[in-house]
């Protein structure tokens, strides 16, 4: 019966049918929410909140609760980007915790001496890893804005380490999808198999993680510093060197999360706040906002040929130039504000029309310049604070390794890089010398978290998982409610369409109306109709009433808890 139903479990994986109706109702609450992709970690979070923790000690306990409940997604063996937005002081923070490449890392550590790639080397295995930034990101926050005791913080999460919990269909859809790369690893299968079994757990089974119930209890004994200085980093550096990966103990005594400043843009009135480089998702967002702002979009309406059209041409035009300009502005001199600089924005509109598909061979020429597996949750306390937090292993299962005796997933981050300039990557992505491998350095990131205010005041809080989706996710949901006037739950369910410049592809979901279809294909558009993809998890907030309303995916199997 287990394999009838595993191959099941496959089929619907592979299909990747999600069947809508209307969109539920949005939550809705008085005092706070949390809205994140996993339904356990959303009420850990409002559960904090509740008991009088703010946003940032919330944000804390969601994400140990992630990497126990979503552990295929994000955790302590990975990176994150949040945002954070006090009330106190009316004013958005950026924390950079994004892996970095270990100082034995070279430009060419993925390519053979004939020029071609390593297969596998950048997404499977410990030759995969970059530096976690996880703990010190969450430390950093909690040491300058938190107010529980750290252990407290972690207590859920080890809980559900330790006693279990039952795979959604999610999680074990994902097990089934790459069962064979992790059955690769001894301690991968110790976790993720039942003994003796070439299958792994599955729907409803009792997910329990004893060793990484282990490692959370200690890592909130110790703190977060323990992880980069301690018996545990020592146990972590031989494993990988044992298993011919680059991470040395010296790299984690280097590692240090940094404070940046964040990108703003305005569209019809609402102040927009993302996330900086490394990671390109604020600068494209806030700048496809500009280039669209001209256009009445309202007048088209959500989803119509028009639309679509406009909005393709737009995420061509902001990813080509993505792959020529991002990457780690502590190595390379990424034009921020030529990027979005009004003049050349314009300039980039001026090449569209609303007749006919465009051709762009590569990006503009900016004034005085010289990849699905990610989580994303949203918070909103009391008083107002705001966390918006993306983090990542890279793709599912990251690595697909799993630390022996400690549980912890290890990311696969160095694929994120451009392993040879030119060469798309895991997310059929493309990029330059400025993305290229150097030890130190963070690899370009897509994840955008988003904070929005109106009047000075909190209005929105937006993200969402999904490799160079996520840009375009984030954009097409914050227009589906200031332009379109959807709820923030209609907003995040509504049909979404993807352009990334390479290959020169409008991609969409299967709920885009098929004259619509027709209609891109008569400006010259190529179509692709690949299924769902991304799980947007977002807040809104009422300017005239104060009332707080959560939307969460309905493509993934996340909840928005308010209290």
């Amino acid at each position: 019966m287990r394999k009838i139903a595993s191959i099941i479990l496959i089929a619907i994986f592979m299909i990747t049918v999600a069947v809508y109706s209307a969109s539920p109702r949005p939550q809705v609450s008085e005092n706070g929410m949390v809205v994140a992709a996993e339904k356990n970690a959303a009420e850990v979070g409002a559960g904090i909140l509740s008991d009088g923790g703010n946003a940032i000690d919330a944000a804390i306990a969601v994400a140990a609760a992630l990497n126990v409940t979503e552990g295929y997604s994000s955790g302590m063996g990975g990176g994150c980007f949040i945002l954070v937005y006090r009330a106190e002081d009316e004013k958005v923070y950026v924390i950079d915790g994004r892996e970095e490449a270990p100082a034995k890392a070279h430009r060419d550590m993925y390519v053979n001496k004939d020029g071609t790639i390593k297969e596998g080397q950048s997404t499977t295995g410990v030759t995969a890893s970059g530096v976690p930034g996880e703990p010190a990101a969450l430390r950093m926050i909690y040491e300058r804005w938190g107010s529980k005791p750290w252990r407290e913080l972690f207590e859920p999460a080890i809980a559900l380490a330790d006693t279990g919990f039952p795979l959604t269909l999610t999680y074990a859809e994902r097990l089934m999808y790459l069962k064979d790369k992790l059955a690769l690893f001894e301690s991968t299968r110790k976790v993720f198999f039942p003994e003796n079994d070439s299958l792994p757990f599955g729907l409803n089974d009792r997910l329990v993680q004893k060793d990484l119930a282990n490692f959370l209890t200690i890592l909130a004994d110790s703190g977060a510093g323990w992880f980069y200085d301690s018996k545990f980093t020592e146990d972590f550096a031989n494993f990988v060197k044992r298993n011919d990966g680059y991470i040395r103990e010296d790299d984690f005594a280097r590692y240090q999360p940094v404070m940046r400043e964040p990108v703003h843009g305005e569209f019809r009135g609402y102040d927009i706040y993302s996330m900086p480089p490394p990671s390109s998702g604020g600068v494209h967002v806030i700048q496809m906002l500009e280039m669209l702002e001209p256009f009445n979009l309202s007048y088209w309406g959500a989803g119509s040929s028009e639309t679509v059209h406009i909005l393709a041409e737009t995420m061509k035009r902001a990813f080509a130039d993505r792959a020529y300009y991002l990457g780690d502005p502590d190595f390379v001199d990424v034009p921020v504000e030529g990027l979005l600089d009004s003049v050349y924005l314009e300039n980039h509109r001026n090449t569209m029309t609303p007749y006919m598909a465009s051709n762009i061979s590569g990006p503009g020429t900016v004034p005085g310049y010289e990849s699905d597996q990610t989580t994303h949750f949203s918070i909103i306390d009391s008083d107002g604070n705001m966390v918006a937090m993306t983090a990542t292993i890279n793709t599912s299962f990251g690595s697909g390794v799993v630390l022996p005796g400690w549980g912890l997933l290890l990311n696969n981050q160095m694929d994120d890089f451009s392993s040879q300039p030119g060469v798309p990557n895991f997310y059929g992505l493309v990029g330059s010398e400025a993305n290229s491998i150097q030890p130190g350095k963070r690899p370009l990131s897509s994840m955008t978290p988003t904070i929005v205010l109106k009047d000075g005041k909190p209005a929105g809080v937006f993200g969402s998982p999904g490799g160079p989706r996520i840009i375009t996710t984030v954009l097409q949901a914050f227009l589906n409610v200031v332009e379109f006037d959807m709820d923030i739950q209609q907003a995040v369910d509504a049909p979404r369409v993807h352009h990334q410049w390479k290959p020169d592809v409008v991609f969409v979901e299967p709920e885009l109306a098929s004259d619509v279809i027709t209609n891109l294909i008569a400006k010259g558009h190529q179509v692709y109709q690949s299924g769902h993809w991304s799980s947007a998890q977002c807040i809104w907030v009422d300017q005239e009433s104060g009332l707080i309303f959560g939307g969460t995916d309905s493509r993934s199997q996340g909840a928005a808890a308010g209290y």
